[in-house]
């Protein structure tokens, strides 16, 4: 029987009172209800302000009404929407989407070419520690460099005064600038002409992890709390490699997205490419 009319005479008999048919068609999955209702809201689905009511969602996610029940609990401890007894429940908070292989868009950037699904997202950047740092063994594996120092800039990522993370980046350095007062101003200098080229290469590695102490408190959240730390190597269009970044951001108010047109297929076992 195909599944489609199937849902619609389940709704069919649920709406004129028989709602027996319906309960044997209902999903029992508060994980799977929580995903889709945090999707929905962060793609703007569901937009702050927007009352959701149990009922709808039960019938429109075809959802035990246990598991909207759990879903929204869940969205609740993570600070996306308010339940208020007689009143009812509202999503309070969104969800930012930030480019996993992309430069930032803070500070007034965009991007020369827009996503219209995925708009740049106006991002605030407030510094919080900048200097020339010794570079460890990772750094100059990642950097491709023997330099035994590196500029560093730290900053809180913000979006309309609301913490969503700490970028903290490392920049080669020119061994002639250790002593240059000028270094901040050569380094912004620097980050923003790599802005406004087509960048060849980025790499993105990203992990979630448990908050520290310090973090949590710039970011305003539980220590302990899950964040998504992101790698990122950025390769210039001259070939070397011009930044690498690690960006720490609050597990329940960033998602980050990629897109790429030309995945390869996948080979099955010993196949060989032809």
């Amino acid at each position: 029987m195909d599944p489609r009319a199937d849902l619609t005479e389940a709704i069919g008999r649920a709406r004129s009172g028989s709602g027996q048919r319906i309960r044997d068609l209902l999903q029992s999955s508060p994980r799977r209800a929580h995903v889709l209702l945090r999707a929905s809201i962060r793609r703007g689905l569901l937009s702050t302000g927007r009352s959701v009511e149990e009922q709808h969602l039960t019938m429109s996610m075809m959802m035990s009404r246990n598991s909207i029940r759990s879903a929204l609990a869940m969205l609740g401890s993570e600070g996306l929407v308010e339940r208020r007894q007689r009143v009812g429940t509202s999503v309070v908070a969104t969800i930012a989407e930030l480019p996993l292989l992309e430069l930032l868009p803070v500070g007034g950037w965009t991007r020369a070419q827009e996503d219209p699904d995925r708009p740049s997202v106006a991002l605030e950047l407030t510094p919080l520690d900048r200097g020339v740092v010794l570079a460890d063994e990772h750094i100059r594996s990642r950097l491709r460099s023997d330099a035994e120092h590196v500029l560093m800039r730290e900053d809180l990522v913000s979006r309309g005064g609301e913490p969503l993370g700490v970028l903290v980046g490392y920049y080669p350095l020119d061994p002639d600038l250790l002593q240059d007062d000028e270094d901040e101003a050569h380094r912004d200098a620097r980050l923003d002409a790599m802005r406004q080229v087509a960048l060849t290469q980025v790499e993105a590695t990203v992990e979630a992890v448990n908050c520290d102490e310090r973090t949590a408190k710039v970011l305003g959240v539980a220590v302990g709390a899950a964040i998504l730390v992101r790698e990122t190597v950025v390769h210039a269009p001259d070939g070397h490699i011009g930044m690498l970044s690690y960006g720490h951001y609050r597990g329940d108010r960033v998602a980050l997205w990629a897109k790429h047109d030309d995945v390869p297929a996948m080979l099955h076992g010993d196949r060989q490419p032809r």
